[in-house]
């Protein structure tokens, strides 16, 4: 029933919206959230990144903006992640900024420089630069994370989210990794990918990469690490400062 509603008379994305920005609502229809991503998803017939890219993919963003990370405030424990974000002489780039969820709830509380919100979608891209109008440090860059790192943008704090890596291909991710340096980064935090193992290729082709020993063979061998796993071997987050 619900497929067929959709096919033929879809919530517009409007609706959509505003629908899910309570959590409540989230919990009433999240069967309803699921079977919406599911059609859409499917239908991209081994496409991630054309996906990720579509209008289509706004269902899903939609669905899960209410999503709360809990391992960003264990991250935000390390007192060096707290004082760099603020730190006005700072600026943060988020690979991946989506709707900006982990944004609203957590990050928007700073005082950077500029925080640089980029992401592959134009179609959310279009989108934020009208949510966030207020938000006078924050810039919305319509970019795949392996233009951006080839832009000569320098940045001092890397955040990514969500899968962000696991949707590129191994020599574009090794490029990204080995670049950072270049471009002045001094600290990262990724949450909800990677591996401390040998990289794990999925079924469905998306990869969780070890991100910790790129970072390490690309000139951050002097810094710490902070990480946790979680028994799928996936890391629930990685902190490097």
């Amino acid at each position: 029933m619900i497929i067929f509603q959709h096919r033929h008379f879809p919530i517009p994305l409007v609706l959509y919206d505003y629908i899910f920005r309570f959590n409540v609502n989230k919990v009433l229809l999240n069967f309803y959230g699921y079977h919406i991503w599911q059609l859409k998803y499917s239908a991209r017939e081994g496409n991630h990144v054309n996906y990720w890219k579509s209008k289509d993919s706004l269902y899903w963003h939609f669905w899960r903006q209410t999503d709360r990370n809990i391992n960003i405030q264990k991250v935000l424990k390390v007192p060096q992640i707290t004082a760099s974000l603020q730190n006005s002489k700072l600026i943060a780039c988020e690979l991946g900024f989506g709707l900006g969820k982990d944004y609203r709830q957590h990050w928007s509380i700073n005082n950077l420089k500029e925080y640089l919100a980029v992401d592959t979608n134009n179609y959310i891209c279009d989108y934020n630069k009208r949510y966030y109008k207020k938000h006078k440090n924050l810039k919305i860059i319509n970019s795949s994370a392996e233009d951006f790192i080839n832009s000569e943008q320098k940045f001092d704090i890397l955040i990514a989210s969500g899968e962000v890596f696991a949707y590129i291909e191994p020599e574009h991710v090794d490029d990204i990794f080995h670049k950072l340096k270049q471009r002045g980064v001094k600290i990262a935090i990724i949450l909800g990918e990677g591996c401390m193992t040998e990289d794990i290729v999925w079924p469905d082709g998306t990869i969780e990469y070890n991100i910790k020993d790129r970072l390490i063979k690309n000139g951050f061998s002097d810094k710490q690490f902070y990480y946790q796993e979680h028994p799928s071997r996936v890391l629930k987050y990685l902190v490097m400062c």
